[in-house]
C-alpha cells in the first residue's frame, strides 16, 4: 500500500509540474531486487527513485530539483526505508551571474555528503567569483551497488565558502575554508587550494595539470588531496596522479579489491600510466602504483601494483568498448594476482549488455585466499521513455559489495 502512495505521489508531482512548469526532465525507477548474503536468509526488496532535474518553475530563472528513495523488503512487518538525498529550489539570474540553493544539496564535490541549508554563488566579470554555504551536514549512501559504507560521524553545523578564478581561460583555481562543529567539538576545520591548467600543443595536443588540497586546521596536517597531469601527443598518453583520502569522507569504494578489502579507507598513493594507442581500436597500457593504506590493526601498509591492461572501441562498428586489466600487488603483508574485464554492448540501438568482473588470489593471507566479484545487466528499450532491464551479481569475500543479488528494473524517463 505504501509502494502505491509512493507512485501515486510521484504521479502528481510530475503532473503538477508539467501543469505549470515550462520544461521538466528526470525519471522514476522501480525494481524488484532478490538477494542472500551468508548466513542470512533470502530477502526480497522493491526500490523506488523519483528523480527531478531542474523543473522550472519560472522560467528560466527559478527550478527545482528533487531525488528520493522509496522501499520496501518482503518481511510483513517492516518498515519502509526512505531516503530524500536531494530536494532543492535553484535560482539563476541572467547567465549565471547569481545562483541560489535553498533546501537539501550536496556538498561541493561530495555526491555522498548533503547539506540542509543554503548555498550562494556570485560570478563577477572582474575573472573571479565567489561562493558562501552553511547548513546540517548529512551522508546518504545514493549508490546502488555498493553496500556497508561505513560513512565517518558529522557535525550538527558546518559553514564555510570558496573564492574561484572565474572566466580565465583554460584555468580553474580557489581558495576555500569550512567549518564542521557542534556544541562540544570542532569535527573538521579546512582551508583549502586549487589549481587547474590546460596547455595547449600542436594540433590536437595537450597537457593538462590539476591540484587540489585542505589543511587540516585543528589537527595541524595536509588532511587530503590529489595531483594528475595529463599529456596527449598523437597516439601516445601519460597519467601522473597522487592522492592522500579517506573513504570514510565519502569517496566512492571503486579502487580493486586488494585495497578495498583490506584498508580502513584511509590511503595515499603515487601513481604512473602509459598508455599508446596501437590502432583506433586497441589502446594497451601499463600503470604502476606505489600505496600506502591503513588496516584494520591500525598498521601502515606499503605496496606497490603493477598493473598490465588495454581499452577496446569497436562502437562505430560492432556497437562494442571493453577492457581487460591483470595486476600484481607486492606489499609487506600480503602478495596478490588480480584481473578484471568489463564490457559494454549496443546489440541494437534499443538492446544493451553490460559485463563487469574481478578477480584476485591472494598468495600469503591469512583470510580467504581467492575473492571474486561479477555483475551482468541487460537493458532493453521497451519505446523511447520506458527501459526495461535485468541485473545479477555475485561476489565471494568482498567487503562492500553483495554477494548474490539479482533483480528486474523499469525507467521511465520524462
Amino acid at each position: 500500500m505504501k509502494f502505491f502512495k509512493f507512485v501515486l505521489a510521484a504521479i502528481m508531482v510530475c503532473s503538477g509540474f508539467s501543469a505549470y512548469a515550462y520544461n521538466i526532465d528526470g525519471f522514476f525507477s522501480t525494481a524488484y531486487e532478490v538477494s542472500k548474503d551468508k548466513g542470512e536468509s533470502t530477502e526480497g526488496m522493491w526500490e523506488n527513485y523519483l528523480s527531478i532535474d531542474n523543473a522550472k518553475l519560472y522560467d528560466p530563472y527559478l527550478g527545482f530539483n528533487f531525488y528520493g528513495r522509496f522501499a520496501t523488503d518482503s518481511e510483513e512487518d517492516s518498515d519502509s526505508q526512505s531516503d530524500v538525498y536531494s530536494a532543492y529550489l535553484d535560482y539563476n539570474s541572467f547567465q549565471n551571474a547569481v545562483e541560489v540553493k535553498a533546501g537539501r544539496f550536496a556538498y561541493i564535490g561530495n555526491r555522498f555528503l548533503t547539506l540542509d541549508g543554503a548555498l550562494a554563488t556570485v560570478r563577477t566579470d572582474y575573472k573571479f567569483g565567489v561562493t558562501a554555504f552553511a547548513g546540517k551536514p548529512q551522508y546518504f549512501d545514493a549508490d546502488g551497488r555498493h553496500i556497508n559504507e561505513k560513512f565517518r560521524e558529522t557535525g550538527d553545523k558546518m559553514y564555510g565558502g570558496r573564492v574561484f578564478l572565474n572566466g580565465v581561460k583554460d584555468t580553474t583555481g580557489y581558495v576555500s575554508y569550512s567549518k564542521e562543529y557542534d556544541s562540544d567539538i570542532t569535527y573538521q576545520e579546512f582551508a583549502g587550494i586549487g589549481l587547474g591548467r590546460v596547455f595547449a600543443l600542436s594540433g590536437k595536443n595537450l597537457l593538462s595539470i590539476d591540484a587540489k588540497g585542505e589543511y587540516d586546521m585543528e589537527e595541524n596536517n595536509f588532511y587530503r588531496g590529489s595531483i594528475r597531469a595529463y599529456l596527449k601527443r598523437d597516439a601516445l598518453r601519460l597519467i601522473a596522479e597522487g592522492s592522500k583520502y579517506n573513504v570514510k569522507d565519502g569517496t566512492n569504494y571503486q579502487d580493486i579489491l586488494i585495497i578495498s578489502n583490506f584498508s580502513t579507507g584511509q590511503e595515499e598513493k603515487m601513481a604512473l600510466t602509459v598508455q599508446y594507442a596501437v590502432t583506433e581500436n586497441f589502446s594497451p597500457y601499463f600503470t604502476v602504483v606505489s600505496s600506502k593504506i591503513e588496516q584494520e590493526s591500525g598498521d601502515i601498509v606499503d605496496g606497490q601494483i603493477y598493473k598490465f591492461g588495454a581499452d577496446f572501441d569497436w562502437f562505430k562498428t560492432s556497437g562494442v568498448t571493453a577492457n581487460i586489466e591483470g595486476y600484481y600487488y607486492d606489499s609487506e603483508t600480503a602478495n596478490a594476482k588480480g584481473a578484471s574485464a568489463a564490457l559494454d554492448w549496443s546489440l541494437t540501438k534499443q538492446f544493451r549488455l553490460t559485463f563487469e568482473g574481478e578477480t584476485l588470489r591472494l598468495e600469503n593471507y591469512a583470510s580467504e585466499d581467492s575473492i571474486y566479484s561479477l555483475y551482468a545487466d541487460a537493458e532493453y528499450d521497451i519505446m523511447k521513455d520506458l527501459t526495461l532491464s535485468i541485473y545479477a551479481e555475485n561476489s565471494q569475500e568482498t567487503r562492500y559489495l553483495p554477494e548474490n543479488r539479482y533483480g528486474v528494473k523499469a525507467v521511465y524517463s520524462f
